[in-house]
């Protein structure tokens, strides 16, 4: 551990220091300006609550645990409501990381950090001083005899310190980088075995004894291994990875097939790796899903939403399969521990093992409800003692896009998505915005675009894209997509007129259910992708025109964002299905998109006999785009939104279904000029990244450039 110039140590609590001077942070606490991995769920309540909400826990944990004392400038995280120990420094880790990612909130971050610090370099371990001794007391003194370190600890020491190089830069008090980088040598050499690529227990098992092939599941957190590779340079590092999923991957096919549950410690880890026997190191429970491995489906998470770790997002999909069916979907079912088969050890729940299964489902848009709930849970729980808070908040910081790895670039500018042609731009758009096993996948024709307006709105829905083929053939990109998603469900849309028998067939080797919705015309089958997709007693419903396509491509984006369907009309008249479609959803009210022109002022009045109408209009496509957006997303400082051309269908087609799968808005342009009502609506959204949709043929390389100018500062 590296030299900071000490100051007289204090048993007495010191008084809080003054907040430092130093550089503003530069991934502050909310801005999101690094992304989740593609296909993640959204912030649960939306962006700005999912802060709101992570911020007011992060103020309830800070005052509860962070303490000034043990010296001057010191700070520590209290522990001792869940533990026999004042501190440990499993947490002093994980209060580093958490100040860190919420520097910009907090304006003391900083302060508090190189505090929580300083305590770690006070406190060396007696087998490795570069590492931190596991825990002190009271007297904040750590016990001889039982003062080697505990490689959690380390690691999130070691990880908080790179956040810190990337938030502040190490010109300051600290020299964030040096540090982190001594103790991630140190980790390499004391806290891992080298035979096996695995963590240790901490730095004190030896060669020989019971220990030395044995580790903690909740220890292979492989964003952090993945921090340290970026940072060092290390292959010993990738060689963690991949020995960590190998391992998980190894233990759910052998001892948890069912339920992909990890045991809090795994022993035999040279030969053929399996659970802990009952007190091994702390419990009877050493080899169940106990106090240490509740934290595994956060870790899997991380790992798959921070790192795009594949092996993560595998075994967190297991679990997460699981979890949803053994709990009827009822986050507040998950028991305080469970045996590997998934039969409870307890008959109550707890914190600690609700936000981690809260984590489980986030990689994937498709589980948006599970993780609502949860969420639910996770903001109005009462506090749970130290270990579980802590557990709670940083889920909520992962859940809501508030986490991220020290070398991820931020997600800015103006990124081009396109392709050979409107078959590869829709793989490339899913590509770049879906997770692997996504459970749905809506087919279109690219060749046609009436039976595929409504597919959108609904693909948002079900968490899924939208490719698209052509009626007789699989695009080669399209089938290659379609391998890596895996889906468990294809909807093809439209009657064999336009998606043939044959290319429904072949669709059967991607996915367990081919299922095809059609209808006598692109009316009927909007009726049906909405009654396939949404349940009765809507908030609202999208109506737009069936017979020219921008208002409905617009406006699927927002009725995604809204969790409503696009119906669509004729300029004057409602087809009796979509007509007996509104009646069935029975919405609040009804979003009518388009002018007198597209949907005549006739048809608007009866649509208001079934539900209170609200008309976007505009001069023009671009227009009407420009006020959907402005309806339906806040702003300014908007993350991503999304661009495409207003003169051609296919791409604003599989544009909105990855749209709203961000929480994003779908404006249009023309193939050489930004319209006025667009740029304004771009000025007030001020997105720190555009998406543009389609190749140069589509959208020229100067209109990418007018939108670069209209990118937040």
């Amino acid at each position: 551990m590296a030299t900071i110039a000490l100051l007289a140590a204090s048993l007495s609590v010191a008084s809080a220091t003054p907040v430092q001077a130093a550089e503003e942070a530069t991934r502050p606490f909310g801005s999101h300006l690094v992304e989740l991995a593609p296909g993640a769920a959204l912030p649960p309540r939306g962006e700005a609550a999912a802060d709101a909400d992570t911020a007011s826990a992060y103020s309830a944990w800070k005052s509860r645990y962070v303490k000034a004392g043990c010296g001057t400038d010191r700070y520590y995280v209290d522990a001792s409501t869940s533990t026999a120990s004042m501190v440990v420094s499993e947490g002093q880790g994980y209060g580093m990381v958490i100040t860190a990612l919420m520097a910009g909130e907090d304006p003391a971050a900083r302060t508090v950090f190189d505090g929580l610090y300083r305590y770690v370099d006070d406190h060396p371990s007696e087998v490795d001083p570069a590492l931190m001794a596991w825990h002190q007391g009271a007297d904040c003194a750590s016990i001889p005899g039982d003062a080697g370190s505990a490689t959690d600890g380390d690691l999130d020491v070691a990880f908080g310190l790179l956040l810190a190089d990337t938030q502040w830069g190490s010109t300051g008090a600290v020299d964030y980088l040096a540090e982190a980088t001594t103790m991630i040598e140190a980790i390499e050499r004391s806290d891992f075995n080298p035979q096996t690529h695995l963590p240790l227990l901490g730095d004190w098992p030896a060669p020989g004894d019971a220990f030395w092939f044995a580790t903690r599941t909740s220890d292979l957190m492989i964003d952090h291994f993945r921090a340290f590779a970026d940072a060092t340079g290390d292959s010993f590092w990738t060689d963690a990875i991949a020995a960590s999923g190998a391992l998980v991957t190894t233990l759910q096919g052998s001892y948890s097939p069912a339920t992909g549950l990890l045991p809090d410690f795994v022993v035999d880890t040279d030969t053929t790796p399996r659970p802990a026997p009952p007190q091994f190191l702390e419990s009877a429970f050493d080899g169940d899903f106990s106090w240490n491995a509740c934290r595994t489906p956060w870790r899997l998470a991380a790992g798959a939403l921070v790192a795009g770790d594949p092996a993560s997002l595998a075994a967190a999909d297991r679990m997460r399969d699981w979890v949803v069916q053994a709990t009827a979907a009822d986050p507040a079912a998950v028991r305080a521990g469970y045996r590997l088969d998934g039969t409870p050890l307890v008959s109550y729940g707890d914190l600690a093992f609700l936000a981690p299964m809260a984590a489980v489902a986030a990689p994937h848009l498709d589980a948006q409800e599970w993780v609502d709930r949860a969420w639910s849970s996770l903001r109005t729980a009462p506090s749970g003692g130290y270990y579980a808070d802590s557990i709670r908040l940083q889920v909520m910081l992962l859940v809501s896009n508030n986490s991220w790895l020290p070398a991820a670039h931020a997600a800015t500018g103006v990124e081009r998505i396109g392709g050979a042609d409107r078959f590869a731009v829709s793989a490339a758009v899913s590509a770049a915005n879906f997770a692997p096993a996504t459970a749905t996948v809506y087919v279109a024709s690219g060749e046609v675009f009436p039976d595929a307006l409504s597919a959108s709105a609904a693909a948002g829905a079900a968490g899924g894209p939208v490719v698209l083929v052509r009626k007789n053939e699989i695009p080669p990109p399209v089938a290659a997509e379609l391998g890596r998603l895996q889906p468990h469900r294809i909807v093809v849309l439209g009657g064999e007129n336009t998606v043939s028998a044959a290319v429904a067939t072949r669709l059967r080797d991607y996915a367990v259910t081919v299922d095809r919705i059609g209808g006598a015309d692109r009316f009927a089958v909007s009726a049906a992708i909405s009654a396939d997709a949404f349940d009765p007693g809507l908030k609202l419903v999208y109506v737009a025109s069936g017979e020219v396509f921008p208002d409905a491509l617009a406006g699927s984006a927002a009725a995604g964002h809204e969790d409503a369907p696009v119906l669509l009309v004729r300029k004057d008249g409602i087809p009796t299905p979509v007509a007996n479609e509104l009646a069935r959803l029975d919405p609040d009210g009804i979003v009518l998109l388009g002018g007198v022109n597209s949907v005549s002022t006739t048809t608007r009045d009866a649509l208001a006999g079934m539900a209170p109408v609200t008309r976007i209009a505009g001069t023009d496509r671009f227009a009407v785009a420009a006020a959907i957006s402005a309806g339906a997303f806040e702003g300014p400082a908007f993350g991503t939104i999304f661009v495409a051309s207003g003169q051609n269908y296919p791409d604003a087609l599989s544009g909105a279904a990855a749209a709203i799968g961000r929480a994003a808005p779908v404006l249009l342009v023309t193939r050489d000029t930004v319209p006025a009502a667009v740029a304004a609506e771009l000025d007030r959204l001020a997105p720190h990244r555009i998406v543009l949709l389609g190749g140069p043929n589509s959208v020229s390389d100067a209109v990418a450039a007018t939108l670069a100018a209209h990118l937040s500062p």
